[in-house]
């Protein structure tokens, strides 16, 4: 689902004098593998992004920078930038809103907010939904309006609420990512490494991305595993170790409750059919 509201004539600023104007407010269910790219030239405004669920990644001219559940970032005005679903298996909620106006560029900086992802908390979902409202009025009224609601937005992309917790799911994250074709990791391993226990981090990592983290580290592995089912002839003992899976039995046994076919056939067959 993707819902974008935009006040008329998006591209004109209208003739009403104000600091800023608020262009458009939106909401995004991206699917994985979803990726949006266009020019610079095309986007003279900012644009403000807040995670919900998922991970996404912003690919800017000079760095990339993932965006986790409960965190913000920002585009400049003309930046050159492109954002896609970076999790294999969950899609990417957001929401956004733009603004523009001659003032826009110094509006943003002026609340000294690095250009990286800014832990903020649960996104504000009424104040974005108020947005809508708003640009469907363009009265007066709602044109200033917009602007003390954007202002509260941005206010909240600077809380810092939770850092130690959502620290603790984007190192697990990244650590997963990393290590989860070696048999030998475990959740209680990672929990270890992170220097919690394994129930806390249950609760933690439930919270903010609503799986488990033994969910999580099983849908990595299943999506390694098929990867390699269509990609290469590798015997399915070797698939099975390249996607961490300790034992063939059970590695066949997960690969038919999720494709409903043993791996050969799930190869055989996806093969023929592509």
């Amino acid at each position: 689902m993707r819902i974008i509201i935009s006040r008329p004539n998006p591209g004109c600023i209208p003739s009403l004098s104000l600091p800023i104007h608020v262009r458009s407010v939106g909401y995004n269910e991206a699917a994985p593998g979803w990726n949006e790219c266009e020019s610079c030239d095309r986007k003279n405004f900012v644009q403000i992004f807040w995670c919900v669920q998922g991970i996404g990644e912003f690919q800017f001219k000079d760095r990339s920078v993932p965006l986790y559940p409960n965190e913000v970032i920002y585009r400049l005005p003309n930046e050159e930038h492109s954002h896609r679903s970076a999790d294999p298996r969950i899609p990417w909620h957001y929401h956004w809103f733009t603004f523009d106006g001659p003032n826009a560029k110094a509006f943003l900086q002026s609340y000294g907010y690095p250009q990286t992802n800014l832990h903020a908390g649960p996104c504000p979902v009424p104040l974005f939904q108020e947005l809508k409202t708003l640009l469907w009025r363009q009265t007066a009224y709602a044109q200033r309006h917009a602007i003390s609601i954007a202002a509260e937005i941005l206010a909240l992309a600077g809380c810092d609420n939770g850092r130690i917790e959502h620290d603790i799911v984007k190192q697990f994250l990244e650590m997963t990512r990393r290590e989860f074709s070696d048999e030998n990791f475990t959740v209680e391993a990672a929990a270890a490494k992170l220097g919690i226990h394994r129930t806390s981090l249950y609760r933690i990592f439930k919270r903010e991305l609503g799986l488990s983290p033994k969910q999580y580290l099983r849908q990595l592995r299943i999506q390694k595993a098929l990867s390699l089912l269509l990609q290469t002839d590798f015997p399915i003992k070797t698939v099975a170790a390249e996607s961490g899976f300790n034992k063939v039995d059970y590695f066949c046994s997960v690969i038919a409750g999720e494709t409903g076919l043993t791996p050969m056939l799930y190869r055989k067959h996806t093969a023929v059919d592509s």
